[in-house]
């Protein structure tokens, strides 16, 4: 991780995905931390950008509009973090409207198949936690599944029920990952693939990079440093931006780093920023 301090972080989430807080206060949050730039980066949604902005604006912030998109290249579930874009273009809120379509559809079948485990859970009460969220998933169903004491806890509730092979999970929606990318292109953004970690096999970084991809998030909370030297040489040697993030949540199950404590520093945002919006 950089030694110098944090001056962006490039991956956070809010409450309209599967983030704990508000979009204002996670802005706030970050500005306590010293943060000078910011980047909203919600699953599958643009619903908290707006707030967002405007509480940017009066922390004195500058705020990317991001997005973390759910997308499948190579037959594997790969994560893409799309920044600088027009969150109202069509070409990206039609492939949002699409996606959450889809992700409401699969929280109804876990539902469906934890009552066929004899869990009684209604719809109504999963929706109080799913709340504001424009992204629906797991996490929202885990913390149903506490509050009515069908578990001892968050935790629990995905190793006894949600966590892949369990009676309650059903597969997260993707699209192909090329769709991804035409979309935030068009939209007039770019396209990162999100902590890539020790699992991303080289077959999907080069099919990514064919379908257009635009940078790789080198600096992540679970990138030791050997990570972050292996994919910042793979941006130097194919051209990719650099970016990095926190990836913070917030909440009370949550164990991720706080904002500013991953990112990038002030020399590197600004070749991401001169490179990219």
């Amino acid at each position: 991780m950089p030694s110098e301090p944090i001056y962006a972080d490039l991956h956070t989430h809010t409450h309209c995905s599967d983030g704990h807080l508000a979009p204002g206060e996670l802005v706030a949050r970050a500005a306590e931390q010293g943060l000078r730039v910011l980047a909203v980066t919600d699953h599958d949604t643009v619903e908290g950008l707006p707030a967002a902005r405007d509480a940017a604006a009066t922390h004195g912030l500058r705020l990317v509009p991001g997005v973390e998109l759910s997308v499948e290249v190579a037959d594997r579930a790969v994560h893409l973090l799309g920044y600088g874009f027009d969150p109202e273009h069509p070409a990206l809120t039609d492939y949002l409207a699409a996606f959450t379509a889809r992700r409401r559809e699969r929280l109804q079948r876990m539902v469906g198949r934890l009552a066929d485990q004899g869990v009684d859970l209604s719809m109504e009460v999963v929706h109080r936690h799913v709340g504001t969220s424009a992204a629906p998933g797991r996490p929202h169903l885990a913390r149903a599944l506490a509050a009515e004491g069908h578990v001892d806890g968050y935790r629990e509730a995905f190793e006894q029920y949600l966590s892949r092979d369990q009676p309650g999970h059903v597969p997260a929606p993707t699209r192909p990952g090329a769709e991804a990318i035409e979309a935030l292109h068009a939209a007039g953004g770019v396209a990162a693939v999100a902590h890539p970690g020790q699992w991303m096999p080289s077959t999907v970084l080069r099919t990514l990079r064919a379908q257009g991809l635009d940078g790789v998030e080198c600096y992540a909370s679970s990138h030791p440093d050997y990570l972050v030297d292996y994919y910042r040489k793979i941006c130097q040697g194919h051209d990719l931006l650099m970016t990095g993030g926190s990836d913070y949540h917030g909440g009370p199950e949550a164990k991720d780093a706080e904002p500013g404590t991953v990112g990038l520093t002030r020399d590197h945002w600004e070749r991401f920023r001169d490179a990219a919006l």
